[in-house]
């Protein structure tokens, strides 16, 4: 049962994480992850956008001071959807979460937030990681009170207005939910 779960879990997210630039962030995040590869400016800016974009998940599920074993099952295949999709071979996902939750208790969620809204420069990156954080946030069907704040925190960082951020809202949960 849980393996139809997370399948239907994966599908849902893979809605969220396509578009050319969403492929070319995670092919610019693989590309920096191997030993001895170049990058140029614009794939730097590219692969640190889509490694904010994986924090920005982990905030949403960090949101209440505390990571169930079901939080990160369902991040961990929030993730895993992504990298499977853009076929990033080296992402190691243990340990990303890991280092992840070490800043988290280092820095503190609001610290840390900032620093995903200043590594996200551009507009399509910012509506894709909140897009992706708000789908962290709806995957259940069911949205707290923590992570609708979250929800708005996240988009008053990023600078996105309340009028994009609900109709990102809206499509997001369309396509978690409503759509095929």
């Amino acid at each position: 049962m849980w393996y139809n779960a997370r399948m239907v879990l994966d599908q849902r997210l893979k809605k969220l994480a396509t578009g050319v630039s969403a492929k070319e962030a995670a092919r610019a995040h693989a590309k920096s992850l191997l030993p001895g590869e170049s990058l140029s400016d614009a794939e730097q800016q590219m692969a640190e956008e889509f490694r904010a974009t994986i924090e920005a998940m982990f905030l949403m599920a960090a949101v209440d001071g505390e990571i169930s074993t079901e939080e990160t099952d369902q991040l961990g295949a929030s993730i895993q959807a992504i990298v499977d999709m853009h076929a990033i071979d080296d992402l190691q996902l243990d340990k990303t979460l890991e280092d992840l939750g070490a800043k988290l208790g280092r820095d503190g969620w609001h610290a840390r937030l900032e620093s995903v809204a200043q590594r996200i420069q551009t507009d399509e990156g910012k509506a894709f990681a909140f897009r992706l954080a708000a789908g962290v946030a709806f995957i259940d069907d069911h949205v707290a009170h923590a992570e609708a704040a979250a929800i708005d925190a996240l988009a008053a960082k990023l600078g996105i207005s309340d009028d994009e951020s609900n109709q990102i809202l809206r499509e997001v949960q369309e396509d978690l939910f409503g759509g095929s």
